[in-house]
């Protein structure tokens, strides 16, 4: 009789720790303080002597081969920064940058970014749970307003740092001199 209250006891032990742990560990999302996707974030900058953030006007960003509504930006106005996500089930995403502005406003005057990469799962936590993180092996662009493209950071993860720097060649008028 003795053995079989001690395997009980056992049992019943067992499972109260692991109501228990169960029941620290589903905590929900109020313990994830992390962002729960990883997205490259891509700055604007103006390409010469000095690199300066750019604060862009008049620009739309849209997705091609997107399932749905890949509009990222719609004629914004005062842009600095602009996250591009990536798609997990392929290994390249593409991005057409469109200027608004009446001198370039053509179609012809679209700038084109490929992302090509591979994505991996990643388990962050219990609370934050899995996502897709991702490797940019390269970035290749058209240069017909744009000037350049830096991957700074090619492992994108749900770290919410500058991973892309596009860059933009910017005439500056001298003033006169009296």
């Amino acid at each position: 009789m003795g053995s079989f209250l001690t395997k009980v006891s056992r049992v019943a032990g067992g499972l109260c720790l692991g109501v228990g742990l169960l029941l620290l560990g589903s905590c929900g999302s109020d313990g994830c303080v992390e962002n729960r996707n990883s997205i490259p974030l891509a700055q604007f900058y103006s390409y010469g002597g000095q690199e300066l953030a750019l604060v862009v006007d008049s620009i739309s960003i849209y997705g091609i081969g997107q399932p749905n509504d890949s509009m990222l930006l719609d004629s914004a106005v005062a842009v600095t920064q602009v996250y591009l996500p990536l798609r997990f089930t392929q290994d390249s995403t593409q991005y057409v940058i469109q200027y608004l502005q009446h001198s370039l406003s053509s179609p012809r005057y679209n700038d084109t970014l490929t992302f090509v990469y591979q994505a991996y799962p990643y388990f962050e936590s219990i609370d934050c749970g899995a996502m897709y993180n991702f490797n940019i092996e390269t970035c290749r662009y058209t240069r017909n307003v744009l000037d350049s493209v830096a991957v700074t950071v090619p492992e994108i993860t749900n770290k919410d740092v500058e991973s892309v720097r596009l860059f933009y060649t910017v005439q500056t008028t001298e003033p006169d001199e009296e």
